[in-house]
């Protein structure tokens, strides 16, 4: 049986990579639309989530040795949350307009 631990190094890196991939697509739908609405995080960070856990599934079916882990599944989604709140957070929609513009 797995250990269940969440704050270790291997489920940081799960939670900034994931956090980095929501972002970045967030950061995808603002240059191609103009703005990241709520149903493009909603959308980025069920998508993401949905990516994690078939990943798991196919290490898990595909791979010797490796095992299905609920936790990672668990960071991954953490790390998309926290991606899209950083978005929000730090990028305001007046800053993302600013920046799309100077890069027009």
């Amino acid at each position: 049986m797995p250990k269940f631990q969440l704050l270790s190094t291997d489920k940081l890196a799960h939670a900034a990579a994931y956090g980095l991939l929501s972002w970045l697509t967030l950061w995808g739908f603002a240059r191609w639309k103009g703005r990241a609405t709520v149903y493009d995080g909603l959308l980025t960070v069920l998508t993401a989530t949905f990516i994690g856990a078939m990943l798991e599934y196919v290490q898990f079916r595909y791979f010797p040795d490796r095992m299905f882990e609920y936790d990672d599944m668990l960071a991954n989604a953490v790390g998309a949350l926290l991606g899209w709140w950083a978005f929000v957070r730090f990028l305001p929609p007046e800053r993302v307009a600013a920046w799309l513009k100077a890069l027009e």
